[in-house]
C-alpha cells in the first residue's frame, strides 16, 4: 500500500514512519508543499493520503489541496492532522473530502490503527494469506507455518497465537490481546494468565525444535512480539 503524506514537521513525519515500518507491505512518502503533493498524485497512484491541514512551509491549507486532489480525479481516502481539533474543525475537514481526522498531538499506534482502516477501505487485505518474517513463513489459509523451507507442526492453537503475533510484527500484542483472539470461547472470562504463558512457552518449544533459537520475544508489561526482520513482506 503506497502512502503518500503532505506533512512539513519532522516530528509528526516521524511519527508517521514509525507507525508504518511495522506494515511490510507499506511504503510511506513524505513531501513538504502542497506544489510537490499535487505533482506526485499526478505521476503515479497514490492509495491512501495523509494530509497536515497547515503545510507553512508553502502557505497550503490541507483542506484546499484535498479538494484539489479530489478535482483531479484522486479517489483514495484521506486522513487529515491537525492541530485544530474542536468538533466543528473536525467537521470542516470531513465536508471537505476527508475520510478520517486525527487532532495533534497524537501517537504511532493511533496513527496506525488509522491507517488500517483506511487500507479497509482501500481494498487491502488485513490479514493478508501469506506474511514472511525473514526465514519464517505463515499462510493463513493452509494455516501452516515454516522456517526457511521446513515445517513447523503447530497444534491449532498455538498458530492462532503464532498469527496473530505474524499480524503484528515488531509490536507487542498484549495478553488480554491474545485471550480475546484466541480463547474466543470463554468472552466472559477474565484473561487467565497463566494458561496464555503456558501455551505461549508451548509455542515456543515447537518453534524452537525447528528453528533452533527463539523467535518470540517478552516485552515486559507489554506482552510478546515478533521482532520484524528488514526481509519482510505480505501477500
Amino acid at each position: 500500500m503506497q502512502i503518500l503524506m503532505v506533512e512539513d514537521e519532522d516530528v509528526w513525519a516521524d511519527k508517521a514512519t514509525q507507525a508504518v515500518s511495522a506494515e511490510p507491505d507499506w511504503t510511506l512518502e513524505r513531501v513538504a508543499t502542497g506544489r510537490e503533493a499535487l505533482a506526485r498524485a499526478a505521476s503515479s497512484a497514490v492509495d491512501v493520503l495523509v494530509i497536515d491541514r497547515m503545510i507553512e512551509t508553502d502557505g497550503t491549507d490541507g483542506l484546499q489541496l484535498l479538494s484539489r486532489l479530489r478535482d483531479m480525479g484522486v479517489v483514495a481516502p484521506a486522513l487529515v492532522l491537525s492541530s485544530l481539533g474542536q468538533t466543528h474543525q473536525r467537521v470542516e475537514g470531513l465536508e471537505a473530502g476527508a475520510d478520517d481526522y486525527l487532532a495533534k498531538p497524537f501517537d504511532a499506534a493511533e496513527l496506525r490503527a488509522r491507517l488500517k482502516s483506511l487500507a479497509r477501505r482501500a481494498g487491502f487485505a488485513a490479514n493478508p494469506e501469506v506474511i514472511v518474517l525473514g526465514g519464517l513463513e505463515v499462510r493463513a489459509k493452509a494455516r501452516t507455518a515454516h522456517w526457511n523451507g521446513v515445517h513447523i507442526p503447530l497444534s491449532p492453537q498455538e498458530f492462532n497465537i503464532l498469527k496473530l503475533l505474524a499480524d503484528n510484527p515488531g509490536q507487542p500484542v498484549s495478553r488480554d490481546t491474545l485471550w480475546a483472539e484466541v480463547w474466543t470461547d470463554f468472552p466472559n472470562l477474565p484473561p487467565q494468565i497463566n494458561v496464555i504463558d503456558v501455551a505461549v512457552a508451548r509455542l515456543r518449544r515447537s518453534i524452537r525444535a525447528v528453528v533452533g533459537e527463539d523467535l518470540i520475544e517478552t516485552q515486559r508489561l507489554k506482552g510478546y512480539v515478533l521482532p520484524l526482520p528488514a526481509d519482510s513482506f505480505s501477500v
